[in-house]
C-alpha cells in the first residue's frame, strides 16, 4: 500500500512539472509584436514613410498601418474566427491570424476586379511575421494569390505581388 502511494506521489509529480515546463515552454514561444516600426530604407536604416502599430492581446493582434500620411486600422483574430478586413487600397474582405512556433501569420481575403476578368476575383494575402532575436528587427514575408485564377496565371501575378519588408522597432507598447 504504501509503495503504491509513494508512486502515485511521484508519478503526480512528474506529471505536474511536464504539464508546467510544457506550458512555459509554449508560453514563452510567443514573441512581443506590440510596438511601433519604420520600414527600413534600402540602406538598413528607417525614415521611410510606412510605419505599422501593433497592439498585441490574447486573443488578437491589432496593426495600424501607417503608408504616406494614410492610416488603415485592422484587428486579426487569432481564435480561429474572421475579423473584418479593410486593404491599404480600401478594399473590404475578412482577415485571421495565428501563431505557428514563433511566427505570427497574418491572412487576408478581399474581392477585386482585375482588368480584363469577368468577375470580381479573390485576393489572398499571407503574410509570415518573424521578429529578429533581439525583438529589434521585424521581418515580413508577404504572398499573394488569386484563388479564382487557374494555378500558372495565379503564379505569374503573385510573383510581382509577393516580397518581404524589414521594419526597425521605434518603440516598444
Amino acid at each position: 500500500m504504501r509503495r503504491s502511494f509513494t508512486f502515485l506521489i511521484c508519478a503526480t509529480c512528474v506529471a505536474l512539472v511536464t504539464t508546467t515546463g510544457a506550458t512555459n515552454a509554449l508560453a514563452g514561444e510567443t514573441p512581443n509584436y506590440a510596438g511601433r516600426y519604420s520600414l527600413q530604407d534600402k540602406k538598413g536604416t528607417p525614415g521611410s514613410n510606412t510605419t505599422l502599430e501593433v497592439a498585441q492581446r490574447e486573443n488578437s493582434v491589432e496593426v495600424t498601418r501607417n503608408e504616406q500620411g494614410k492610416k488603415v486600422t485592422n484587428r486579426y483574430p487569432l481564435d480561429g474566427s474572421e475579423g473584418e478586413y479593410i486593404s491599404p487600397g480600401g478594399l473590404r474582405g475578412t482577415c485571421r491570424a495565428q501563431w505557428k512556433g514563433k511566427q505570427l501569420i497574418i491572412e487576408s481575403l478581399v474581392e477585386t476586379r482585375v482588368q480584363g476578368a469577368p468577375h470580381p476575383v479573390h485576393e489572398h494575402t499571407k503574410e509570415r511575421w518573424q521578429l529578429s532575436a533581439d525583438s529589434k528587427t521585424l521581418t515580413i514575408q508577404t504572398d499573394v494569390d488569386f484563388p479564382d485564377f487557374p494555378a500558372d496565371i495565379s503564379a505569374a501575378v503573385a510573383a510581382t505581388t509577393s516580397g518581404k519588408e524589414k521594419f526597425v522597432r521605434i518603440e516598444d507598447h
